[in-house]
Protein backbone atom coordinates (compact mmCIF):
# COMPACT_ATOMS: atom_id res chain seq x y z
CA UNK A 1 0.00 0.00 0.00
CA UNK A 2 1.34 3.45 -0.89
CA UNK A 3 1.24 4.74 2.73
CA UNK A 4 2.92 1.81 4.38
CA UNK A 5 6.59 2.14 5.25
CA UNK A 6 8.64 -0.85 5.49
CA UNK A 7 9.78 -0.96 9.22
CA UNK A 8 13.64 -1.52 9.31
CA UNK A 9 14.33 0.59 6.08
CA UNK A 10 16.28 3.69 5.65
CA UNK A 11 14.03 6.64 6.05
CA UNK A 12 10.94 4.75 7.83
CA UNK A 13 10.34 6.68 10.84
CA UNK A 14 10.49 9.68 8.74
CA UNK A 15 7.82 8.51 6.36
CA UNK A 16 5.82 7.20 8.98
CA UNK A 17 5.86 10.19 11.01
CA UNK A 18 4.35 11.84 8.24
CA UNK A 19 1.50 9.30 7.95
CA UNK A 20 0.38 9.46 11.13
CA UNK A 21 0.25 13.18 11.15
CA UNK A 22 -1.87 13.43 7.87
CA UNK A 23 -3.94 10.55 9.28
CA UNK A 24 -4.30 12.08 12.85
CA UNK A 25 -5.42 15.43 11.19
CA UNK A 26 -8.21 13.15 8.80
CA UNK A 27 -10.02 11.34 11.70
CA UNK A 28 -10.20 14.56 14.19
CA UNK A 29 -11.89 16.49 10.72
CA UNK A 30 -13.97 13.99 10.09
CA UNK A 31 -15.37 14.24 13.55
CA UNK A 32 -15.46 17.71 13.72
CA UNK A 33 -17.26 17.98 10.54
CA UNK A 34 -20.00 15.19 12.12
CA UNK A 35 -20.59 17.38 14.69
CA UNK A 36 -20.81 20.92 12.71
CA UNK A 37 -22.89 19.06 10.34
CA UNK A 38 -25.51 17.57 13.14
CA UNK A 39 -25.21 21.34 14.73
CA UNK A 40 -26.30 22.83 11.67
CA UNK A 41 -28.98 20.43 10.76
CA UNK A 42 -30.46 20.88 14.29
CA UNK A 43 -29.44 23.85 16.04
CA UNK A 44 -28.42 21.59 18.92
CA UNK A 45 -25.79 19.10 20.06
CA UNK A 46 -28.52 16.75 20.77
CA UNK A 47 -28.33 14.47 18.00
CA UNK A 48 -27.07 11.15 16.56
CA UNK A 49 -24.27 12.67 14.43
CA UNK A 50 -22.94 14.05 17.67
CA UNK A 51 -22.96 11.13 19.22
CA UNK A 52 -21.07 9.24 16.11
CA UNK A 53 -18.46 12.32 16.41
CA UNK A 54 -17.86 11.79 19.91
CA UNK A 55 -17.34 7.76 19.01
CA UNK A 56 -14.99 8.95 16.01
CA UNK A 57 -12.80 10.79 18.76
CA UNK A 58 -11.36 7.51 20.26
CA UNK A 59 -9.70 6.15 17.33
CA UNK A 60 -8.49 9.58 16.62
CA UNK A 61 -7.14 9.84 20.08
CA UNK A 62 -5.10 6.55 19.61
CA UNK A 63 -3.85 7.63 16.44
CA UNK A 64 -2.43 10.63 18.37
CA UNK A 65 -0.90 8.71 20.62
CA UNK A 66 1.18 6.60 17.84
CA UNK A 67 1.77 10.23 16.39
CA UNK A 68 3.18 11.90 19.48
CA UNK A 69 5.45 8.46 19.85
CA UNK A 70 6.61 9.24 16.02
CA UNK A 71 7.39 12.68 16.50
CA UNK A 72 9.61 12.00 19.80
CA UNK A 73 11.32 9.10 17.72
CA UNK A 74 14.55 10.32 15.72
CA UNK A 75 16.10 8.15 12.93
CA UNK A 76 19.27 7.05 11.03
CA UNK A 77 20.68 10.73 10.18
CA UNK A 78 21.41 10.75 6.34
CA UNK A 79 24.99 11.42 7.71
CA UNK A 80 25.68 8.38 9.61
CA UNK A 81 24.18 5.97 6.37
CA UNK A 82 27.01 8.29 4.36
CA UNK A 83 29.22 7.07 6.48
CA UNK A 84 27.87 3.29 7.02
CA UNK A 85 27.88 3.40 3.13
CA UNK A 86 28.88 -0.46 2.24
CA UNK A 87 30.03 -1.27 5.39
CA UNK A 88 27.37 -3.78 6.65
CA UNK A 89 27.15 -4.92 2.60
CA UNK A 90 26.33 -8.70 3.03
CA UNK A 91 25.46 -8.36 6.38
CA UNK A 92 21.48 -8.70 7.84
CA UNK A 93 20.94 -5.00 8.70
CA UNK A 94 18.12 -2.57 10.08
CA UNK A 95 17.54 0.94 10.06
CA UNK A 96 15.36 3.05 11.95
CA UNK A 97 14.15 1.19 15.17
CA UNK A 98 13.07 2.84 18.09
CA UNK A 99 12.45 0.30 21.05
CA UNK A 100 9.96 1.56 24.28
CA UNK A 101 9.99 0.34 27.39
CA UNK A 102 8.71 1.23 30.63
CA UNK A 103 11.20 3.15 31.88
CA UNK A 104 13.02 4.19 28.86
CA UNK A 105 12.65 4.79 25.35
CA UNK A 106 15.87 3.37 23.03
CA UNK A 107 16.18 4.52 19.48
CA UNK A 108 18.70 2.39 16.97
CA UNK A 109 19.86 3.94 14.08
CA UNK A 110 21.51 0.90 12.32
CA UNK A 111 21.55 -2.26 13.58
CA UNK A 112 23.74 -5.74 12.39
CA UNK A 113 23.26 -9.07 12.85
CA UNK A 114 25.84 -12.02 12.20
CA UNK A 115 26.50 -15.21 13.82
CA UNK A 116 25.60 -14.63 17.07
CA UNK A 117 26.67 -10.90 17.37
CA UNK A 118 24.32 -8.25 17.43
CA UNK A 119 26.04 -4.85 17.27
CA UNK A 120 23.67 -1.40 16.65
CA UNK A 121 24.73 2.10 16.88
CA UNK A 122 22.63 4.87 18.27
CA UNK A 123 22.52 8.75 17.78
CA UNK A 124 20.74 9.43 20.64
CA UNK A 125 21.70 12.15 23.52
CA UNK A 126 21.95 10.79 27.35
CA UNK A 127 21.41 7.02 25.48
CA UNK A 128 21.65 4.50 28.43
CA UNK A 129 23.53 1.54 27.12
CA UNK A 130 22.78 -0.70 30.44
CA UNK A 131 19.31 -0.71 30.21
CA UNK A 132 19.09 -1.16 26.46
CA UNK A 133 21.74 -3.98 26.53
CA UNK A 134 19.53 -5.23 29.33
CA UNK A 135 15.81 -4.34 27.44
CA UNK A 136 17.24 -6.14 24.19
CA UNK A 137 18.91 -9.45 26.21
CA UNK A 138 14.84 -10.10 28.06
CA UNK A 139 13.03 -9.27 24.66
CA UNK A 140 15.53 -11.75 23.40
CA UNK A 141 15.87 -13.93 26.00
CA UNK A 142 11.50 -14.04 26.02
CA UNK A 143 11.51 -14.76 22.25
CA UNK A 144 13.90 -18.09 22.82
CA UNK A 145 17.11 -16.22 21.26
CA UNK A 146 19.43 -16.49 23.90
CA UNK A 147 23.66 -16.53 23.44
CA UNK A 148 23.74 -13.51 21.39
CA UNK A 149 26.25 -10.65 21.80
CA UNK A 150 24.96 -7.44 22.27
CA UNK A 151 27.01 -4.13 21.56
CA UNK A 152 25.22 -1.15 20.48
CA UNK A 153 27.89 1.63 20.17
CA UNK A 154 27.62 5.68 20.42
CA UNK A 155 30.98 6.14 18.67
CA UNK A 156 31.15 5.74 14.77
CA UNK A 157 34.57 4.51 14.14
CA UNK A 158 34.09 1.93 17.09
CA UNK A 159 30.95 0.98 15.24
CA UNK A 160 32.92 0.93 11.48
CA UNK A 161 35.75 -0.78 12.79
CA UNK A 162 33.39 -3.65 14.59
CA UNK A 163 31.54 -3.83 11.13
CA UNK A 164 34.36 -4.46 9.40
CA UNK A 165 35.49 -7.49 11.72
CA UNK A 166 31.96 -8.89 11.54
CA UNK A 167 32.06 -8.63 7.46
CA UNK A 168 35.14 -10.04 7.34
CA UNK A 169 34.94 -12.94 9.99
CA UNK A 170 35.33 -16.62 9.74
CA UNK A 171 31.87 -16.69 12.12
CA UNK A 172 28.96 -19.04 10.60
CA UNK A 173 26.11 -16.35 8.82
CA UNK A 174 22.98 -18.07 9.57
CA UNK A 175 21.05 -15.77 7.28
CA UNK A 176 17.68 -17.29 8.24
CA UNK A 177 18.58 -17.29 11.83
CA UNK A 178 19.95 -13.35 11.55
CA UNK A 179 16.64 -12.42 9.60
CA UNK A 180 14.31 -13.62 12.59
CA UNK A 181 16.36 -12.25 14.87
CA UNK A 182 16.18 -8.64 12.93
CA UNK A 183 12.81 -9.29 12.22
CA UNK A 184 11.53 -9.25 16.12
CA UNK A 185 13.90 -6.67 17.16
CA UNK A 186 11.80 -4.72 13.83
CA UNK A 187 8.07 -6.18 15.51
CA UNK A 188 9.10 -5.01 18.79
CA UNK A 189 10.41 -1.17 17.52
CA UNK A 190 7.87 1.43 16.85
Amino acid sequence: MFWKNKKGTFGYIEKQRRWEIIKTLLMFGISIALYGAGYLATKSNKNLLTLAAVLGCLPASRSAVGMIMFLKAKGCSKELREVIGDGAKGLSERYDLYLTSYAKNFQISHLVMKGKSLIGITEQEGFDEGACYQHVKTLLSQNGFRDITVKIFRERGKYLERLKSLRESEMEDNGEFNEKVLELMENLSL
